[in-house]
């Protein structure tokens, strides 16, 4: 029998459905889907005759496959085919929401290779036609979230207006949300580079209890580039809920007690330890645990994972302050072990009990355990090791997890050391040790610290010592219980004062002038260091090339909001040809704050490269070569300031003598985090970590809401030291467009210096308004990737091993701290 026009199966997924047609090879036809009497947005995708998908939905001989998407809709929806040169309406079907569902699992039972291949047939089969799709839903802060939209539409008409059409998705009636294009480029098809495409990304604004919704997006005049994608609640709450847990910091957690198990040492392993450290014993640890009126279990528990250590050469300094404790005596008078020393004290503040044991400690180290928490049996051992391959580390610390009923959760896995983040909350916390040299340098903690103790004594040991040696493994884990700071809160709210009076005099013994601010939440700080009197000269030099209303609003911001007193705008014109640029630049200079100066292409160095003229590391060298100031501000022309205080919170950090350079959080038009510290991937490319955050989200661990050290940070607002800049001399021409700014962080950090991330100066930042995105266009990936090599071999002992930035337990392919997955440790001795 041959092929006639028929429906043949149908599935959901995505918002979407899927309804395939049997359709003669010789007829034309279209769509069209009606709901309630209103028109429905639907596609038409047609399969080549011989496909073998073809064959697996049933058709017959000549015949081929019509694929309809339709939205996901409450209401039915009446779907027809229609011969396109009469009109004439050749088949008919209803997709009833109700009974999709169903029907999507049967044919996933059935036929599943048909079934995949429908629900991915607007992906498959969208090459040089309009596509639009909703990928991503962030949440936005509150109840609502800001979907990300990505569309392509076949044409190289970059003036063509672009409309976005919103209708509720379960009445069809239009909808007024806020909507912005956060990019808008023409480029080589990916798909055939002889065509072109214009690729838009939209950000829209969802308030809570928007949760349906059509979207279709065109460009008028053009009627092939128009296109719909849609949002149920279903799907609103699975794509919100999923990079929710992403902004919010859930990765780790997510599978977390599987891969602890996968990773911790194995017994065999541990047997080993114990075989080697008995026969080469390495330097002695005290463990120092005040202990007062501990549950017997937790307590027993404790004691039990120092017995349990594969490194044998250590003692543990119980400070019994418990009194007549039945209990506790109990416990203690199960332990035979002779390492185990019990000393009994009459109770004081938890600072001076905790001064009673490191005076009783004789170990060349010494480390602290809270009495009703454990450690991992390895833990000493790795400590050892560190040791030994630096002998002058005197603070070591290691990644930790919350216990939660029996469960180990909540894991924290740490940066390299870090004095910023130090300032912002105790991120060391557990488990602390440190040399014997630190403890004969540093004044003991007084009973004013009580309950931050081990903050005072870290923040000292960071004054002090040598060498901080972060172990990247989980062998600490922090007891959650009621009255437990583990459990976040603020269940000991003396213990957040304390905190703050340790940073305090921190901040007085290193001799910086500032202020400590209560942070986000408690334990949390910030420190905002004073503006020297008088303040330093800031030159902030912008590159500049028409986009005259990006400049304006860049500028405008600059002279109208910020309320530090000195400072200077160099604007770097390079090939302008629009009359109102140059219109703009008479009228900015009429503020004395403002400059311009001329780039030309004949300045550039002879082996120099050039993207069609256009050289960002050499603008940015001429314009530092024509600053008056101090500091040197490189800001790109398409930021506008949003505080008032980000330039004084920005020159503040260079109150430590060891900052080299500085970024700010640069937040995307629709409030989402653009730049809040950068990081390197593991083929070298540099990502920008916690993008896509709301703007009030802290983000894993604080690395978004709370100033950090990063290796690198954007250049698309970076500070730094006119004395740096001229020891490294500018950034490097070689990189005419990429990697400059991160290759520039590198070369300070090879000098000795910390590149911050100042999490409390925001800016807004139109990212590629003015220059296009090296994902969407082939042309530019490859000069991305010869910027890539060069940067690579400038800076091989950073490449080499993981960013110190990142705990390298994490995927440096990631942007949001998720685990490495599929990789145990390195277990071997």
């Amino acid at each position: 029998m041959g092929a006639s026009t028929r429906f043949l199966a149908q599935c959901r997924g995505a918002a979407r459905g899927y309804l395939a047609f049997e359709v003669p090879v010789s007829k034309k036809v279209r769509a069209s889907s009606h709901a309630g009497g209103r028109e429905v947005p639907c596609s038409v995708f047609e399969l080549d005759g011989g496909s073998a998908i073809v064959r697996e939905a049933g058709c017959r001989a000549g015949g081929r496959v019509v694929v309809v998407t339709v939205p996901l809709l409450e209401a039915r929806q009446d779907v027809s085919l229609i011969a396109t040169d009469d009109g004439t309406r050749l088949v008919r079907t209803i997709f009833d929401p109700k009974l999709s569902g169903l029907q999507s699992r049967l044919l996933t039972m059935r036929k599943p290779v048909l079934a995949t291949f429908l629900r991915g047939v607007d992906t498959e089969l969208s090459s040089l036609r309009a596509h639009v799709q909703l990928l991503e839903i962030w949440p936005d802060g509150s109840d609502g979230g800001v979907l990300r939209i990505p569309c392509r539409f076949p044409t190289d008409d970059a003036a063509a207006e672009l409309y976005v059409e919103l209708r509720d998705g379960r009445t069809l009636e239009p909808v007024e949300l806020s909507w912005s294009v956060l990019e808008d480029h023409v480029v080589p098809s990916e798909i055939d580079p002889s065509f072109s495409e214009r690729v838009v990304m939209l950000s829209l604004a969802a308030p809570a209890g928007v949760r349906n919704l059509v979207i279709e997006a065109g460009l008028a005049g053009h009627e092939g580039c128009r296109d719909f994608t849609s949002v149920c609640e279903r799907s609103f709450a699975g794509l919100r809920g999923h990079f929710g847990m992403l902004a919010e910091g859930g990765a780790p957690d997510r599978d977390y007690t599987v891969w602890f198990e996968e990773h911790r040492a194995t017994p065999e392993l541990l047997a080993r330890q114990r075989e080697r450290s008995a026969a080469h014993p390495g330097p002695l640890m005290s463990i120092v645990v005040p202990v007062f009126r501990t549950p017997p279990a937790y307590l027993r528990a404790c004691i039990d994972s120092v017995l349990a250590q594969s490194y044998t050469s250590w003692e543990l300094v119980l400070v019994n302050a418990s009194g007549p404790d039945a209990g506790v005596d109990g416990v203690l008078a199960e332990v035979s072990d002779p390492r185990v020393r019990v000393l009994r004290i009459e109770n004081a503040s938890i600072s001076e009990n905790t001064n009673a044991g490191i005076a009783a400690a004789m170990g060349e180290y010494v480390a602290f355990l809270d009495h009703d928490d454990v450690l991992e049996p390895d833990a000493l051992w790795c400590f050892a090791e560190a040791i030994a391959r630096n002998p002058e580390s005197d603070l070591l610390y290691c990644d930790e997890d919350h216990l939660r009923n029996g469960v180990y959760a909540a894991p924290a896995f740490k940066p390299a050391p870090s004095l910023t983040r130090l300032h912002g909350h105790n991120y060391i916390t557990h488990l602390l040790m440190v040399s014997r040299r630190v403890l004969g340098l540093a004044e003991r903690s007084g009973s004013d610290v009580a309950g931050a103790q081990d903050y005072d004594l870290t923040l000292k040991a960071f004054d002090v010592a040598r060498h901080i040696e972060h172990v990247p493994r989980v062998l600490y884990h922090w007891r959650e219980h009621e009255g437990s700071t583990a459990g976040g809160g603020n269940q000991k709210p003396y213990a957040h004062t304390a905190g703050a009076l340790a940073l305090k005099r921190h901040l007085e013994r290193r001799g910086w002038a500032g202020e400590v601010l209560d942070g986000p939440l408690p334990y949390t700080y910030r420190v905002r260091f004073d503006v020297p009197d008088p303040a330093p000269l800031v030159s902030i030099v912008i590159p500049s090339r028409d986009h005259a209303d990006l400049l304006e609003a860049c500028a405008s911001s600059i002279l109208q909001k910020t309320e530090y007193p000195n400072f200077e705008i160099v604007v770097v014109e390079n090939g302008s040809e629009n009359p109102e640029t140059f219109e703009l630049y008479g009228r900015l200079q009429e503020d004395g704050r403002v400059r311009v100066i001329t780039w030309t292409p004949d300045l550039l160095a002879p082996d120099a490269p050039t993207e069609h003229g256009f050289n960002y590391s050499a603008l940015v060298n001429f314009g530092a070569a024509h600053a008056c100031g101090e500091l040197l501000l490189f800001l790109n022309n398409d930021t506008e300031v949003i505080e008032s205080a980000w330039l004084s919170e920005m020159v503040g950090c260079f109150a430590r003598e060891d900052v080299g350079v500085v970024g700010a959080k640069l937040l995307f038009p629709d409030g989402l985090v653009q730049h809040a510290g950068m990081s390197v991937r593991s083929e070298g490319g540099f990502s920008h970590v916690n993008r896509n955050l709301a703007a009030s989200i802290p983000g894993y661990g604080f690395s978004a809401g709370m100033s950090q050290e990063y290796s690198m940070v954007t250049g698309a607002c970076q500070l730094t030291r006119r004395s740096l800049f001229e020891d490294i001399g500018g950034y490097d021409e070689r990189l005419a467009v990429g990697y400059n700014d991160g290759d520039y962080c590198l070369s300070a950090r090879e000098r000795g210096y910390v590149v911050v991330y100042q999490a409390s100066a925001v800016l807004q930042h139109k990212e590629f308004a003015s220059r296009g995105r090296e994902a969407t266009d082939a042309r530019l990936r490859a000069r991305l990737f010869r910027e890539r090599s060069y940067t690579i071999s400038k800076h091989p002992a950073f490449f080499s091993s993981p960013d110190p930035a990142v705990n390298s337990n994490f995927n440096p392919d990631s942007d949001w701290w998720e685990l490495v997955v599929g990789l145990c440790a390195d277990h071997t001795l």
